[in-house]
């Protein structure tokens, strides 16, 4: 049987990028946010490009598509958890179906870049609350811990940590799907505002060495949030390989 790999992720995780790795490998169909497609539509006030795509709206119908797409073809799918929690969260048959992989980014770095596109964001928008409960929800239901990338991992060393993925995924490594054309994917075009850089980018680049928290203690709006969601990066975080050789 093709096998369904799910990432899930926060918003502003880079987790993109990490999809661009497997839409390079080319042996996964990819999917982008599919559940997007439930949580928004052209009135949400969300940055977003075309959202008339001929995507399903509801969550069972986004379930059918990732299982049809999995009869022809091995599926990747990269999304938001905040995005479809509730009926994830009841759903124990999608979620041991598939392997499921999160990645996680420090929320101050997270919340600043999520604040400069969408300066109006709710605070459950932010993600780490809802990517602990899934998180938490797999562990359960298969009694193993998940597999957990820390973004800063990624950017600093994305050779490493892509190998453990694969190693993890018992899926070969190719160190071609590192590197790429600096263009737009089909798949991220309702979204593009998004992922200016990622676009933009030929492979996978290494975080800012001076990044400024000032912003972010400064405006006690965003201060809340990340107070919120800290605690939930935190309990995330102990699972990576972070520090390890």
């Amino acid at each position: 049987m093709n096998r369904m790999i799910a990432l899930w992720a926060h918003p502003r995780s880079r987790s993109t990028v990490l999809e661009r790795v497997f839409i390079e490998r080319g042996d996964f169909e990819v999917f982008h946010e599919p559940f997007s497609h439930m949580a928004f539509d052209e009135q949400s006030a969300i940055p977003h490009g075309d959202l008339n795509g001929g995507m399903p709206r509801d969550y069972e119908a986004i379930k059918a598509l990732l299982r049809n797409a999995r009869q022809r073809a091995h599926v990747f799918h990269k999304d938001m958890a905040y995005h479809c929690i509730a009926p994830l969260k009841a759903d124990a048959e999608f979620l041991e179906e598939q392997q499921n992989v999160f990645i996680i980014r420090d929320p101050a770095r997270a919340i600043l870049s999520h604040h400069a596109i969408f300066p109006q964001m709710p605070a459950h928008a932010i993600g780490h609350q809802a990517l602990y409960e899934i998180f938490r929800e797999v562990r359960r239901l298969t009694g193993k811990t998940p597999y957990v990338i820390n973004a800063e991992d990624l950017a600093s060393r994305p050779e490493h940590t892509l190998r453990r993925l694969c190693d993890h995924l018992q899926l070969d490594f190719m160190p071609g799907a590192l590197s790429w054309n600096a263009t737009c994917p089909e798949q991220w075009k309702a979204w593009r505002t998004w992922h200016k850089e990622a676009e933009n980018s030929t492979t996978i680049m290494p975080g800012s060495a001076d990044f400024d928290e000032c912003s972010l203690h400064a405006n006690p709006h965003l201060m809340t949030y990340y107070q919120l969601h800290r605690p939930f990066y935190e309990r995330m975080n102990q699972f990576t390989e972070q520090g390890q050789p």
